[in-house]
C-alpha cells in the first residue's frame, strides 16, 4: 500500500512540475521567436519571349521584429529591372534597391536580397500586429529558360553583421519556402 502511494505522489509531483515548466513568459526574445516571415512568389506572366518581362510579386506576413532578408534566387537567363522594386502595404508603396544582385557562383542562377524591417509593415507607425505587404519586382527575359524557377527564401535579419556583407553567394544558405515556375523562350 504504502508502494502505491509513493507511485501516486511521484506522478503527482512530476504532472506539476511538467505543467509549470515552458510555456513561455520570462522575458527571453527566444521565446517570442515567430520565425523569419511567411513568403509566397507569383509571377505574371510566367511564360515570356526573350526582351520582354515579368512581374515578380511576394506576399510576405508575419515579420520578425529583427526584420528580415528576403532572398531570392532566379535563372541566369533572366535579369533584374533596376529600378522596379517596391514595397506595397496597405495603400503605401515604397522603392526598393536591393543589397545584393550576384549571380551564384556554383549554379546558373542570380541572387537578390533585400532587407526589410518588421516597421516597413505597419501603417502609420502603429504596433506591428501581423500586417502583410507584397513587394513587386520586373526581370527581363535575356536567354533562354525552360522550365526555371524563381524561388524565395526569407531569413532573419542578424542585426550583428552589416547587411553589405551579411549574404555570402558562395554559402547562400537558401531553402525555398515558396516558388513560381518561369519559361524564357528566344527565337
Amino acid at each position: 500500500m504504502n508502494r502505491f502511494l509513493v507511485i501516486c505522489l511521484f506522478i503527482g509531483v512530476t504532472t506539476s512540475a511538467i505543467c509549470g515548466c515552458g510555456g513561455g513568459g520570462g522575458g527571453s526574445s527566444d521565446s517570442d521567436y515567430s520565425g523569419s516571415a511567411d513568403a509566397s512568389v507569383y509571377t505574371t506572366p510566367s511564360r515570356i519571349d526573350s526582351g520582354d518581362r515579368s512581374e515578380v510579386s511576394i506576399d510576405i506576413s508575419n515579420v520578425n521584429p529583427n526584420g528580415i532578408a528576403l532572398k531570392i534566387k532566379y535563372p541566369s537567363g533572366l535579369q533584374y529591372v533596376p529600378s522596379s522594386a517596391v514595397l506595397l502595404v496597405d495603400e503605401k508603396e515604397v522603392k526598393l534597391q536591393p543589397t545584393v544582385n550576384v549571380s551564384a557562383s556554383n549554379e546558373p542562377a542570380v541572387y537578390l536580397v533585400f532587407y526589410l524591417k518588421q516597421r516597413q509593415f505597419r501603417p502609420t507607425g502603429q504596433e506591428y500586429t501581423g500586417q502583410t505587404g507584397t513587394v513587386v519586382f520586373q526581370l527581363v527575359g535575356m536567354g533562354p529558360v525552360d522550365g526555371g524557377e524563381i524561388e524565395v527564401d526569407p531569413d532573419v535579419d542578424d542585426r550583428a553583421v552589416d547587411n553589405a556583407v551579411e549574404f555570402n553567394v558562395s554559402q547562400p544558405q537558401f531553402v525555398a519556402e515558396s516558388s513560381a515556375g518561369i519559361t524564357v523562350i528566344t527565337q
